[in-house]
């Protein structure tokens, strides 16, 4: 294909060269057997193809102009704002949130929790059973009408989950077994990984989610 669209440039170069020179103007158009053979497919596919471009659906094209968001939109969408959370504080001042529901983040793993779960922490960790914990790092906190997000996490004074350690334990017998090919090595070892049981007590969220409590970052780092 290639060599065909070489061989073709050339011979439109000369056919035009030559055509001009003998022909007057008027019948150049004639006789150019050049643009002729430039208008046929070989195999099925165009001598000139431009490339097709893809464009997902969900990419809305740019506008020739520059939009202005009007001042009312942005009203509305306070006002709306600032509806929806007055309809969620007045569910947790009356206490009309359902089941609370959060993620936490405890020793490197997310956890979706409830009240009255049991979590596994797997490794090393010092609580001892009996302990309290207040878990501060939560990343989200839901009931059945809303859902709060944290960006990473919430504020530690707005949610509150309470935990307590019920027993440290080791996990199931793991079989470790290592071979090395042609060179009479085998080795077999038997693991178990310590386990710590925590036991959630409870999820609240305390006061309106629209007031900050206190400045967050400066009092703690991550």
């Amino acid at each position: 294909m290639a060599a065909f669209g070489s061989f073709n440039r050339l011979f439109n170069f000369t056919t035009n060269t030559c055509v001009k020179r003998i022909l007057p103007t008027s019948t150049n158009k004639q006789y150019y057997l050049g643009l002729k053979l430039q208008q046929i497919e070989v195999a099925g596919y165009a001598s000139h193809r431009q490339p097709i471009r893809y464009k997902l659906p969900w990419f809305k094209p740019k506008p020739s102009y520059q939009e202005e968001i009007p001042e009312e939109y942005e009203e509305k969408k306070e006002k709306a704002a600032a509806d929806v959370i007055n309809k969620i504080n007045k569910q947790i001042a009356t206490n009309q949130v359902g089941r609370l529901f959060a993620v936490i983040y405890l020793c490197g793993t997310q956890f979706k929790i409830t009240e009255n779960d049991v979590i596994a922490i797997e490794g090393h960790w010092p609580p001892q059973p009996g302990d309290q914990l207040n878990l501060e790092k939560v990343l989200l906190v839901g009931g059945k009408d809303f859902t709060l997000i944290g960006r990473p996490i919430l504020n530690r004074e707005l949610v509150s989950v309470n935990a307590t350690i019920i027993q440290k334990t080791l996990s199931h017998t793991i079989t470790h077994f290592r071979m090395r090919p042609r060179k009479q090595f085998k080795r077999i070892n038997f693991i178990r990984i310590p386990r710590t049981m925590l036991r959630i007590n409870s999820i609240t969220i305390n006061g309106d989610i629209d007031k900050k409590k206190e400045v967050e970052g400066l009092d703690r780092i991550y």
